[in-house]
């Protein structure tokens, strides 16, 4: 019977050793999930940027301050920004977080400081200025917009017979096209626009012709390729890719120290029992 127990202990063992080796180890390394959340200046005796977990938000709810929202923003996150009581007398601050979506809602009015967007979606009525890189820009009906740094590719759609918006960009557009909604004639294309050079002025343009290109350059191209490739093909420099990784929480890695922390002590009582009871 003693042997048995002591084999028994012995595999115990073994296996809290075998699993301390990195291939015996591995466990997959998850991104926490994308967290969506609204956003709206509250006047008053707040006076402020205020923010909701969730894509709407309450007014009948609690509402917390941007110094908290700023915590816990992180890349791939979604802002949605509402229209407030008043008009904002201070810029909304999201820091350097890259976000997976930004949406200025109808109406709002919004100066947003970001590390930069992946898709962004501006409603009609709004009026906003966005700071940081925009992937894909979207815009709707007639809108106030003004992009403050580089746009990749950049979208008008509207409703009525011809565009009314007024959107301009001090960086550099690699695509934009005004489509009607009612039909599937497009009434602007433009690649490779200059940097400073875009301007359209209530639904005309005023980009010179020197500063864009009628067809889709090798750099528009590239920088497409670039944008729609995977992270892992895209990032070739390792230092950069570690950097990374190390931003990743690493989700299930203390469970697993516990774990083999109780075998241990399992495996170290089941050895001391087994030496009280051979004396």
């Amino acid at each position: 019977m003693k042997k048995r127990i002591k084999l028994f202990v012995s595999m115990l063992s073994a296996i809290a050793v075998l699993t301390l080796v990195p291939s015996g180890n591995v466990l997959p390394v998850k991104a926490a999930e994308p967290v969506t959340y609204s956003v709206k200046y509250i006047g008053g005796s707040f006076n402020d940027w205020r923010f909701q977990q969730g894509a709407t938000f309450d007014d009948s709810a609690y509402h917390s301050s941007l110094y908290l929202l700023n915590q816990d923003l992180k890349d791939g996150d979604a802002v949605v920004v509402y229209a407030g009581e008043v008009t904002p007398n201070k810029e909304l601050d999201l820091g350097t977080v890259k976000l997976g979506n930004l949406t200025i809602y109808q109406n709002a009015f919004a100066a947003v400081l970001t590390g930069g967007v992946k898709d962004c979606y501006v409603l009609a009525g709004s009026t906003s200025a966005i700071n940081g890189n925009v992937t894909n820009a979207y815009l709707y009906d007639s809108t106030v917009c003004t992009f403050n740094n580089d746009v990749l590719d950049m979208a008008l759609y509207y409703s009525g017979t011809t565009p009314t918006s007024n959107i301009s960009c001090a960086g550099t557009v690699g695509h934009f096209t005004a489509d009607p909604t009612y039909d599937g004639r497009r009434y602007f294309e433009f690649y490779n626009i200059s940097k400073g050079a875009f301007l359209i002025k209530d639904g005309t343009s005023q980009i010179p012709y020197d500063k864009y290109s009628p067809e889709p350059t090798e750099d528009y191209l590239q920088a497409k390729g670039s944008a729609s490739a995977p992270a892992s093909s895209a990032e070739n420099n390792t230092s950069q890719a570690a950097s990374e990784y190390d931003k990743v929480p690493k989700t299930g890695d203390s469970s697993v120290y516990l774990w083999l922390f109780c075998v241990s002590a399992s495996c170290f009582a089941g050895s001391r029992m087994l030496r009280k009871k051979s004396r």
